[in-house]
């Protein structure tokens, strides 16, 4: 999942670009343009929420979904804003309409589960992933995350055998591959940590936390910091049938715009 390119850009800009921001959203207000509206104001509401400024990014979120009702991810990152100012309560009734609006929204998912998890209802958590994971077989990212709540839950068995499920729906998918390379490093089998590793970043290589598994691997193994060669992402080699931080590693921060990009250590991520 990729951040979009403006967003990346901005981040590295001062404060004075949010101020920006502000202005186009009047702007496109006053054209009555509620896509482009919505648009900004999650682009603002991202900026506060980077900041750590979560009462400032409820706001704008909430603007966001207002003006795209139908829009699941703006409704998504709005359920993260009310997360982080202590609504939990809301925040849940977001997700699940965050869920309601697109019912293969994997974020939504992940992040109720979470918020499920953190409250102490694992029977509940786990029972939402399980029923969205049997109602969208071919989905790989219902695997993902059932592979997630599963290792949450100490199954490390059904955990790969649900990754390896996600891997022969998505051969390619780096989030599969480095989740089972961490599954694989946690039980001490470092070689196909290793090579997990290595398929991942093949996939993608925009992975920090993926990268720096590897290079502390490699050095503890007596490999060097040299780069390894890529691993020909060839599905065969693997056998198809097992999210997370070791479970996944983290929690869902919103998505960037109306584009999925989640940090690295987050739900079905490293």
């Amino acid at each position: 999942m990729t951040v979009s390119v403006e967003f990346a850009i901005a981040a590295r800009l001062p404060s004075v670009w949010r101020a920006g921001l502000v202005l186009a959203v009047l702007a496109s207000g006053a054209c009555g343009c509620n896509s482009m509206s919505g648009h900004v104001n999650n682009q603002v509401g991202m900026w506060d929420y980077r900041q750590g400024n979560y009462v400032a990014a409820r706001v704008q979120f909430s603007r966001a979904a207002g003006d795209e009702p139908l829009n699941a991810s703006f409704a998504y990152n709005l359920a993260c804003a009310l997360k982080h100012t202590g609504d939990p309560a809301g925040a849940e009734q977001t997700y699940r309409h965050a869920i309601q609006l697109d019912p293969s929204h994997q974020p939504a998912y992940h992040g109720l589960a979470l918020l499920m998890n953190e409250e102490g209802r694992r029977l509940e958590a786990l029972q939402l992933i399980s029923t969205w994971a049997a109602a969208q077989p071919r989905h790989p990212g219902a695997q993902i995350e059932l592979a997630w709540i599963e290792r949450q839950n100490g199954d490390t068995v059904a955990s790969e055998q649900a990754l390896y499920q996600a891997l022969a729906l998505d051969p390619g998918n780096p989030i599969a591959t480095g989740q089972l390379g961490q599954l694989y490093q946690g039980t001490g089998q470092n070689e196909r940590a290793m090579a997990m590793y290595q398929r991942s970043l093949h996939g993608n290589w925009m992975q920090p936390e993926v990268q720096s598994r590897l290079a502390s691997l490699r050095e503890a193994n007596g490999f060097g910091n040299t780069a390894p060669p890529m691993i020909a992402g060839n599905p065969g080699m693997y056998p198809v049938a097992a999210l997370p931080a070791a479970a996944p590693i983290a929690v869902a921060p919103p998505e960037w715009s109306t584009v999925t990009s989640q940090r690295n250590d987050d739900p079905a991520h490293l």
